[in-house]
């Protein structure tokens, strides 16, 4: 008598796909559990309290108000000489408001700094043996932006590095996207940004200034 074939039974079929569909549903789950996570995780949007402050930081957020400056070209004359500087209303360190307002009625220089720049490190002592000297007008305003951060560099966190190189001047926090950078055409570091009493662009410039150099600079712009 010939061996009728064995038929094979479809509950084996029907557990085996049971199984994967749920390793399916559990692995959409996870994809999104974890995809909503991260992006709570990596916002790192910070939201002014009642009293227009934010959490301390390294980076902090920059409002940028008006045109923004395009970057010191390397050589030749800067296009921006005569034009209206940009407002930044943005925080210190600790989320404390701080702003630059051209056109106030008082001059300003930007010193824009990175922590993990040599040139910057050696540029901090002569600003501060400039400060020393007294030739720094009284009513000239400077303000250090922090920008460029990297937690992978040199000197980081640059709170810190400011106060251990003794940086005796307000400090402005750029954002991770470096808006106060961009809004003033920075182009390397130390950067500097002269502004006059009406709010116009006075002389820009990049790299070390000995104390001489600063003199002649300042002198030129704030009574151009």
């Amino acid at each position: 008598m010939a061996k009728q074939p064995i038929k094979k039974s479809n509950n084996s079929k029907m557990i085996i796909g049971g199984v994967i569909a749920a390793i399916v549903i559990a692995f959409v789950i996870a994809i999104v559990a974890g995809g909503s996570n991260d992006s709570g995780s990596s916002d790192t949007t910070k939201v002014p309290s009642s009293d227009g402050s934010v959490s301390a930081g390294e980076n902090q957020p920059v409002e940028v108000v008006g045109d923004v400056l395009e970057a010191l070209p390397e050589s030749g004359d800067d296009p921006t000489i005569g034009l209206t500087a940009p407002t930044l209303n943005g925080y210190a360190f600790d989320g404390s408001n701080l702003s630059v307002t051209p056109g106030d009625g008082k001059p300003y220089m930007l010193v824009f700094l990175a922590h993990w720049c040599p040139h910057c490190n050696r540029e901090i002592p002569r600003l501060i043996e400039w400060q020393a000297s007294g030739a720094i007008p009284a009513d000239l305003q400077i303000i250090g932006v922090s920008t460029a951060v990297a937690s992978d560099r040199p000197n980081y966190p640059p709170s810190q590095w400011l106060v251990a190189k003794g940086w005796p001047w307000p400090v402005m926090v750029d954002s991770e996207a470096m808006d106060a950078a961009e809004a003033y055409g920075v182009s390397g570091y130390p950067f500097f940004a002269l502004v006059g009493a009406d709010g116009k662009v006075k002389v820009r410039g990049s790299g070390e200034l000995e104390i001489d150099q600063l003199n002649q600079i300042v002198d030129a712009a704030l009574t151009s």
